[in-house]
């Protein structure tokens, strides 16, 4: 399982868990969620290629601030991303993250592709947990 729904945790919003064996697939399955609440992802076409740099002091900040650009990037460039391949190192007790990602213009789907806008990604219940099997990240979105 990549990421499930939680619909007991937010009425108005929209929340997830998502799931990776490592912190890569953990914010690669959180960004897939996503960008599923804003579009239906196996229809995108990935036809264009952005690369992000963050740094944060812990997992979570940077978990919120990838999932923030997407956001943003949505917002600003019209576009959604559906794929994925983040790579994260720890230096000197700070995270980096590097990702490239591939999506497509909104202007460029088709109106059954597009679903939901998410306005922001929210601080409430936010959390990374570190499992048996790997990680979990709880994220509620403003939609």
């Amino acid at each position: 399982m990549k990421y499930r729904f939680l619909e007991e945790i937010a009425i108005a919003d929209t929340a997830f868990e998502a799931f990776g064996k490592n912190e890569a697939e953990l914010f690669e399955n959180a960004a897939l969620a996503v960008s599923f609440v804003m579009a239906e992802t196996k229809k995108l076409k990935p036809k264009e290629k952005k690369e992000i740099l963050l740094k944060a002091k812990n997992l979570e900040q940077l978990l919120h601030d990838f999932l923030s650009e997407i956001v943003f990037l949505k917002d600003v460039e019209q576009t959604i991303y559906s794929k994925f391949k983040v790579k994260i190192s720890k230096e000197k007790e700070k995270y980096k993250l590097k990702a490239q990602i591939l999506g497509q213009k909104i202007s460029e789907m088709g109106p059954e592709t597009v679903k939901t806008d998410v306005k922001a990604v929210t601080w409430h219940q936010f959390a990374i947990e570190k499992t048996k099997k790997g990680f979990v990240a709880r994220v509620i979105l403003d939609v």
